[in-house]
């Protein structure tokens, strides 16, 4: 064997020791993977709590009657809860809308960010009357709640937790026109899969402190008027900046699955491609801001707990990291030993397939956790799931270049509108 496959064999070794060891590291995140068939017990909460629902709806005048229409078929007391919408500019047409539908309407001229509009409006809320609501529902301009999903909130009040969240699904399956269902809306969908049954649920059975999602999430009255607002702003992603909060504050998360929202995904590449960019970018612009906050806790059994599955995603990064670089540093190698007539190209080229298979089937084996999960809730046709099945790999890669950019960008995303999908249900087409 020669000194120059000897060197590309210790390469691979080394690197093959390092994912292992990543790995290793992420199995008790993993576990979670294999007890996604057990159902939740589900909770009954004998107290009708008076909720309010708040919605962020800057320029959502196209989308915000599709909510407002669920508001209205909830199974919960209607006397038990209001609506709240939020808007930007006095003569957003979505103010006449949330007139119609009997909301209180919030004109916040300087918002900048959700999180900020969310904020006022709970300031004005506690203003007024800082014990008329015993929870707080931020909910989405863009999406749909099942018939029950208050009712079902309310129930979950009965877990005791200070922060509840609902399993969200994609809205797009529920839509008459088969545009609205592409292969980039049926993929990035899989990434509320991830979050709540791969990962909520089982943090959820544990204790440990849940990922939580700006839409579809309830808080306790306490928890508002520990705060005093919503102080999430920023970055924009102000559900991780909340979610490490959360661990700082030690306050209490949980996940419920018979609580139902409805999620809209962009059918289109550029727009799914853009939210991606935003969400990953205030994913890293949050873990920067609380890093040096959640070093200094008290190292708790507790607060370790929380903290590994709050900053686990961190080596998943890494192990990405290094196959891609493991893959690119082969590949590049075969190409130049083959240009200069070294017949251990082909040993470069092999482990660059190698370094490429490993990072497909870590996707691939994902994918598939979600349809063990989730299948019935996943509601494309069987060979629609299959071209997902193998196609999402592929698609889930493109993180690995917003990952990297985010990590080099010091300089937040804007606020930017993002293109909405005419909705015509499936079921009434209405």
């Amino acid at each position: 064997m020669s000194v120059l496959a000897v060197v590309i064999n210790a390469v691979a070794i080394l690197c093959g020791v390092l994912a292992l060891a990543f790995i290793v590291y992420y199995i008790p995140r993993m576990v979670g993977w294999f007890k996604v068939r057990k159902k939740q017990a589900k909770l009954f909460n004998p107290k009708l709590n008076k909720i309010a629902v708040i919605i962020p709806a800057r320029n959502e005048s196209a989308v915000i009657g599709v909510l407002l229409d669920s508001l209205k078929l909830q199974t919960y007391p209607k006397c038990r809860f209001d609506t709240h919408i939020i808007v930007k500019e006095a003569r957003d047409k979505t103010i006449e809308i949330a007139k119609d539908y009997g909301a209180f309407v919030h004109i916040v001229p300087e918002q900048n960010c959700k999180g900020y509009a969310v904020d006022r409006c709970l300031k004005n809320c506690l203003a007024e009357n800082p014990d008329k609501y015993d929870a707080y529902v931020i909910v989405d301009a863009d999406c749909m709640l099942d018939n029950k999903f208050l009712e079902e909130m309310n129930n979950a009040m009965a877990s005791d937790a200070q922060i509840i969240q609902a399993k969200k699904l994609v809205k797009n399956y529920l839509i008459e026109d088969k545009k609205a269902n592409s292969i980039w809306s049926n993929c990035n969908g899989l990434i509320w899969t991830m979050i709540d049954e791969l990962g909520n649920k089982h943090k959820t059975s544990i204790g440990a402190t849940n990922m939580t999602i700006g839409t579809g999430i309830m808080f306790r009255s306490d928890v508002i008027k520990t705060l005093g607002g919503f102080p999430y702003q920023k970055t924009l992603t102000e559900d991780i900046e909340l979610m490490y909060d959360c661990v700082i504050k030690n306050f209490s998360t949980y996940y419920y699955s018979y609580a139902k929202i409805y999620v809209e995904e962009s059918p289109s590449h550029e727009m799914t491609k853009k939210r991606r960019i935003r969400w990953m970018t205030g994913v890293v612009d949050s873990t920067r801001l609380y890093a040096e906050q959640l070093k200094s806790l008290p190292k708790t059994k507790e607060v370790k707990r929380n903290i590994y599955y709050t900053t686990s995603l961190s080596k998943v990064y890494r192990y990405v990291g290094l196959l891609v670089g493991f893959t690119v540093l082969n590949a590049m190698g075969s190409i130049l030993l083959g240009l200069m007539g070294y017949g251990e190209w082909l040993l470069a080229l092999m482990y660059a397939g190698i370094g490429f298979a490993t990072l497909y089937l870590s996707f691939f084996f994902l994918t598939l956790a979600c349809f063990i999960a989730d299948w019935k809730n996943i509601k494309i046709s069987f060979w629609q799931k299959m071209l997902v099945l193998f196609y999402h790999p592929i698609n889930y890669m493109e993180y690995i270049p917003i990952v990297y950019k985010a990590l080099r960008n010091k300089q937040s995303q804007e606020w930017e509108v993002i293109e909405r999908v005419t909705f015509t249900s499936k079921k009434t087409g209405e």
